[in-house]
């Protein structure tokens, strides 16, 4: 024993010397110059610059990296003149290697110029990655206009808020606009400048491929057509402020389309087909009362948006999407087949059984294997006297569906009345997997173990369909 000891304590000794023998060695500056620089990309522009102090070989190792960040930040906001000659002296200083990232956050005012002179290095720099975030304008803000022809440009986010008149948020655009390199495009606060202004920046964009449209303006424009051939993904988050603008979406490649928002606006699709996920979102502004005689004109809009949206595979809607149909009847009765469709989930809100509304989508979703809540269900109208039934039984629940999840349950009685009519219809169904609420449900309390033996002693049309729950 005596002997494992010494042994153990010699190997201890020799680690621990082996390891003092190196104490105070600088490995950092042993490293090659591109590999300190590029680990410098990853600090704070401001961080990387004060290297320079550090020794002599660190003295010029900034000047050469390739990602630079200017944010002012809020305790420079009444000394902006810091943060301005920072940007200058660090743009004079770094040599002329090319810019792979650019990214500038700050108050415009009266240095429109100045800023326009920095974006104007980038660009000279062959920047690959460029990102805007203007506020404070005073006019409407013209770029240097080869912005808009920058051949290495692959990716460009520009936000223009918080403009303290409403002519600071307008796009101006020059007479040609050719992206020929730019992948991704992300426009926040935008106020659009006109029709033809707008066709001209999705159409000279022929590599597109990640369009990200938020809460932009489209007053000034009364139709405008979003077409990309090589576009696959497409965001548009929009206000309550209604604009009456005609959207024409051409989508020959697009994969993924997201929209949240009041749904003021008529979008038309065209040759869809690609599409696989969606996700449909008309709950933002849509508790205002003075659109309470517009409901109408909603559905509609809704319901055309649905029919561009048919040939999607996985599709995520809100409760409030499937009510505003509602407000139109006849158009619950003409919801739009969706063939393709093998995934349908639900957010923001419990899903209300007694929507007449989901009932019809169920029945035209003749592909779905998938069915999920992801904040949970309800049903309104339930009462002990009536027998509530999905009726008709929707085809796709005698043939395809294997799969329902259920989160945020709480062991209501109308929850448990739907959850036993589904495992009853639902003759081809593997699994119901059923998450019970945190809130509800207490850790080892005597109502989780009662509810999870009602569900598990809930008779079954599927004789081979497990339940999970957790």
């Amino acid at each position: 024993m005596e002997a494992i000891t010494r042994t153990r304590n010699a190997k201890v000794r020799k680690v621990s010397d082996k390891w003092s023998t190196n104490e105070g060695i600088d490995r950092i500056s042993k490293l090659p110059d591109s590999i300190l620089q590029h680990i410098l990309t990853f600090l704070p522009t401001r961080d990387a610059v004060g290297t320079s102090i550090l020794s002599k070989r660190w003295e010029h190792l900034w000047m050469s990296i390739t990602s630079f960040v200017f944010c002012m930040p809020c305790e420079l906001i009444y000394k902006r003149d810091l943060f301005m000659n920072f940007v200058e002296r660090v743009l004079m200083l770094r040599d002329s290697s090319d810019i792979k990232y650019f990214a500038l956050a700050c108050d415009v005012l009266c240095d429109a110029s100045r800023i326009n002179t920095w974006i104007l290095y980038a660009l000279q720099h062959n920047v690959r990655k460029l990102f805007l975030a203007l506020c404070g304008l005073l006019d409407a803000h013209t770029f240097p206009p080869c912005l808009f022809n920058c051949d290495s440009l692959e990716d460009l986010t520009l936000e223009m808020s918080r403009s303290t008149q409403k002519m600071g948020r307008v796009l101006k655009l020059p007479h040609s606009v050719c992206f020929s390199s730019l992948k991704s495009l992300y426009l926040k606060y935008v106020t659009f400048e006109g029709d033809y202004s707008t066709k001209r920046l999705f159409s000279g964009c022929p590599v597109l491929e990640n369009l990200t449209l938020a809460l932009c303006k489209w007053e000034n424009v009364e139709a405008v057509c979003i077409s990309a051939p090589m576009l696959r993904n497409l965001t548009i988050y929009e206000t309550e402020n209604r604009d009456n603008c005609q959207k024409l979406i051409f989508g020959t490649s697009l994969q993924s389309f997201v929209y949240i928002g009041g749904l003021l606006s008529d979008y038309c699709f065209y040759d869809s087909t690609s599409l696989i996920k969606a996700y449909f979102d008309v709950g933002c502004g849509s508790f205002i009362t003075e659109r309470a005689t517009r409901h109408r004109g909603d559905a509609y809009r809704a319901n055309k948006l649905l029919r561009g949206l048919s040939h999607v595979k996985n599709l995520a809607l809100t409760p409030y999407t499937l009510k505003v149909l509602t407000y139109a009847e006849e158009f619950i009765a003409c919801l739009p087949v969706f063939p393709n469709l093998i995934h349908l989930e639900f957010h923001a809100e419990p899903m209300d059984f007694a929507c007449g509304t989901l009932l019809r989508l169920l029945q035209n979703l003749p592909c779905l294997s998938s069915l999920a809540f992801a904040e949970g269900i309800c049903l309104s109208t339930y009462c002990e006297k009536t027998d509530w039934r999905l009726a008709p039984v929707p085809p796709c629940f005698t043939t395809r569906l294997k799969t329902i999840k259920i989160c945020n349950f709480c062991g209501t009685e109308g929850e448990l009345h739907v959850v036993k009519n589904l495992l009853k219809d639902a003759t081809t169904l593997e699994k119901m997997v059923i998450s019970c609420s945190l809130v509800k449900f207490s850790v080892g309390s005597g109502r989780q173990k009662e509810v999870r033996e009602q569900l598990l002693m809930l008779p079954r049309g599927s004789i081979s369909c497990v339940i999970e729950i957790s």
